[in-house]
């Protein structure tokens, strides 16, 4: 029986092979969008999931209090793993990880390295985590004072095909490290990406002081509770901890966040080891988005198989005389159905394969079309194909199989009202869900725009900023700075502390007002020199610059107009403001300027002089001539070169370092826009094929339509108006819809741009134009057809 169902769809798909590609095109789209789309929130979903004691690993965050404000932390104090451990049996395990500085700067030889995916661990790292080791002994790699762990990546970079174990590199032209052990890169969905591992450095005085100052932070510390233990048991135990070690004026608290957590859960946590943080909203629109597509593939084939029921009606009569049963025929429809849609994922599946490169550049991930990745999900989609092929047949199987065989072979075969009603609902379906994609296109695109063009209150274009990572380099930076001057392709020069934009964390200062006896102010701090203001185009609006004469402008500050409204200062130039324990004189007004991503408010900012108590300087700006970037890019490094024999240069363009804050919110504009193309693309061919099924169904009626009279326009606006009508109803209801999520979305930017009836309007224009031009050619040629040929259809 199977295989005589087999057949029969094989030669339907055959005889008619419009419908079998408009059905098996839409579903291969469909199938293959959610493939890569399962792909990647499956990858998000499996944070970390490579560590076999995951769900007993906690990270310990520490909690702040800023004016009332609780403040989350991912760093504590250097003694809080090793004294939770000794004091409570609960947990077994710990592990901390150390940074002292931004990158780790190492040498073999003559060439200099550098890497900022490095930590210091302790001894029982590999205990905790699961990173597999290609060489070495992972109970021993870091046992030892001046052991080095590298990845492979580094392995074949540093030493090529040698057996890098026992090598020694240079680390910070001073220590003398072995390789201990290759571990494999990272996955990437690890929230510890992580590419150098050195073991603590206790031969230094400095560390072995650090280590046990309960008033220092800079650790990442993570326990492993035994497998009997609660650890939501053991969060009773924090507060009688906290009391023991910490002074109470401290105001210390601390909490215990899983490790399956931590990927979408750390958004609020600052100073923390992931290298990035997931939002669960963009899992959820993914999700949607992929469910979408399959609905509107399912929809096309329910719509068709319905509609072309009319034209089986003979075979369905004769199988029925015959005496085939209904539940007979009903597995027949579905059979069909079913092995359409496994046709579909056979395709989906080479396409898949084909579209996996651009789709790795489009989410920055790194899949590889293997049984490891694709295999993951393999029989997920199986299953989904079947419950699609179920579910697109179920409707118009039933239908078919409950018409009657006097009716049919008699030639007054109908699905009723009811069928023509639910082809409307369901083209109204379709088209709302590829409005719903176009108007999400269309906002995300404009908010994108927004972003690109607002104006940040200073100039990011042409900016090459350098890192200071020597302090000979500071102490000779006013030399350095004159070299890179001496170039003609770099129009000016300045350093600072931070820059707009930083990725770093800002410093944190406490200001209070002689005006105002409120509780301090908390505001950022930035230390700049004379020439920032003139590099940056940012603009003074009240008082002075800094004059460049240390000893006086070291006294002195400038202060954001936010800081200004914050503290209350009516006439700020002149007054004196307290910064922690000490009075600074305010000099100048800075207009407000975003100094962080356009997804924060604007916050109080103090600029102080290059010179300060705070911050020393970090970073040499450098604007530089856009049609000689290379040349620029030269002049810097062999300026670098020659004063900081040490680390290699590391540079940055600043307009690059801001596209990093929108990348997420950039990947899910590029998905709903090419969402959006393939949903009303696969919105079309359905409605192509309808109309296609529809006007053979009337042909008679236009030919005597044609006979009494009726003109070309005539027939395309009476065959067209239904279709518009139903996307004119799918438009009305995807703005409501469409708006609350749009809104929603936008809130996540503290600028954004505010919608209007603009953006509905188009992508309703959008939808009506794609609805007509989808029908128009099978409209038109229908309208054209001669009425002798027409008439004689029967």
């Amino acid at each position: 029986m199977l295989k005589n169902y087999f057949k029969i769809a094989v030669r339907n798909i055959v005889r008619n092979k419009a419908y079998s590609f408009i059905n098996i095109a839409g579903l291969t789209l469909g199938i293959t969008c959610c493939s890569l789309l399962f792909l990647f929130v499956m990858d998000e979903m499996a944070y970390d999931s490579m560590h076999i004691k995951r769900d007993r690993i906690y990270r310990v965050v520490e909690i702040g209090d800023e004016g009332g404000e609780a403040r989350y932390f991912g760093q504590t104090s250097p003694p809080t793993g090793p004294t939770l451990a000794t004091d409570y049996e609960e947990i077994g395990q710990f592990a901390r990880l150390f940074k002292f500085g931004g990158h780790i700067n190492f040498s073999i030889g003559d060439t200099k390295f550098a890497e900022r995916a490095y930590f210091f661990a302790d001894s029982t790292f590999f205990d905790v985590f699961d990173f597999q080791l290609v060489k070495g002994d992972r109970n021993t790699a870091l046992s030892k004072a001046n052991s080095m762990v590298i990845d492979e990546d580094w392995a074949r970079r540093l030493f090529g095909n040698e057996d890098p174990l026992g090598k020694e590199i240079v680390l910070d032209q001073e220590d003398a490290y072995v390789i201990t052990g290759v571990m494999k890169n990272a996955p990437q969905n690890s929230h510890l990406q992580v590419k150098i591992l050195t073991s603590l450095p206790y031969s230094h005085d400095f560390f072995r002081e650090y280590q046990s100052d309960w008033n220092r932070y800079g650790a990442y510390t993570y326990v492993v509770f035994d497998e009997k233990a609660s650890p939501e048991k053991f969060a009773a135990n924090i507060p009688g901890f906290v009391k023991k070690y910490f002074e109470p004026e401290a105001n210390r608290n601390f909490y215990l966040q899983s490790l399956n957590d931590i990927h979408f859960g750390s958004q609020a946590i600052e100073y923390s080891s992931e290298a990035t943080k997931g939002q669960k909203a963009y899992i959820y629109i993914f999700i949607g988005i992929g469910i979408f597509m399959l609905l509107i593939a399912c929809i096309n084939y329910m719509n068709l198989a319905t509609a072309k029921s009319l034209h089986r009606g003979k075979e369905i009569g004769m199988r029925k005389v015959s005496g085939a049963q209904r539940y007979q025929l009903i597995i027949q429809f579905l059979s069909e159905s079913t092995f359409i849609a496994l046709i579909a994922l056979a395709l989906s599946i080479g396409l898949v394969d084909l579209l996996l490169p651009y789709f790795n550049v489009l989410t920055d991930k790194s899949f590889v079309f293997d049984t490891e990745t694709f295999g993951n999900i393999l029989a997920l989609l199986f299953f989904i194909t079947l419950v699609i092929g179920l579910l697109s047949g179920i409707y118009p199987a039933l239908v078919m199989s409950r018409l009657r065989p006097a009716n049919i072979l008699k030639g007054s075969m109908s699905t009723g009202k009811g069928s023509v009603a639910l082809r409307k609902i369901l083209v109204v379906t379709q088209f709302t869900l590829s409005i719903i994609m176009i108007i999400a296109t269309i906002v995300a695109s404009n908010q994108m725009d927004y972003i690109q063009n607002r104006s940040l209150g200073f100039n990011k274009e042409q900016l090459l900023v350098v890192d200071i990572n020597s302090g000979d380099v500071r102490k000779r930076f006013d030399a350095m700075k004159n070299e890179f001057a001496k170039s003609p392709y770099i129009t000016k020069v300045a350093v600072s502390s931070r820059v707009p934009g930083e990725w770093k964390n800002l410093r944190e200062v406490y200001l209070k007002s002689p005006d105002n006896s409120e509780d301090s102010l908390f505001s950022n701090y930035i230390g700049f020199d004379e020439h920032m203001l003139d590099v940056y185009e940012m603009t003074l609006t009240l008082g002075s610059n800094f004059t460049g004469n240390v000893k006086e402008d070291s006294l002195h500050v400038l202060v954001n107009e936010t800081a200004v409204e914050a503290l209350g200062l009516k006439d700020p130039l002149g007054k004196y403001i307290k910064i922690d324990n000490g009075q600074y004189k305010v000099i100048g007004v800075v207009q407000d300027f975003n100094f962080e991503s356009l997804h924060n408010e604007i916050a109080p900012l103090v600029l102080g002089y290059r010179a300060n108590a705070f911050q020393q300087i970090d970073y040499f700006s450098l604007k530089f001539d856009p049609g000689h970037v290379e040349k620029a890019i030269a002049h810097a490094s062999e300026v670098h070169n020659s004063f900081d024999e040490g680390t290699p240069i590391e540079y940055h363009f600043l307009d690059e370092q801001w596209e990093q804050f929108y990348k997420n919110d950039k990947r899910a504009g590029n998905i709903f826009t090419i969402g959006a193309g393939i949903t009303i693309f696969i919105a079309c061919l359905g409605l192509f094929g309808l109309a296609s099924f529809i006007i053979q169904k009337r042909t008679k009626e236009i030919g005597v339509r044609k006979v009494l009279g009726a003109s070309v326009g005539d027939l395309f606006l009476l065959l067209a108006k239904t279709f518009v009508l139903q996307v004119l109803l799918a438009f009305i209801i995807a703005i409501p819809v469409s708006w609350y999520l749009m809104d929603d979305w936008l809130n996540n930017f503290a600028f954004r741009f505010e919608m209007g009836a603009k953006e509905f309007l188009t992508a309703g224009l959008v939808a009506v134009i794609i609805a007509i031009l989808s029908v128009s050619y099978r409209v038109v040629k229908a309208a054209l057809l001669n009425p002798v040929n027409t008439l004689r259809t029967e």
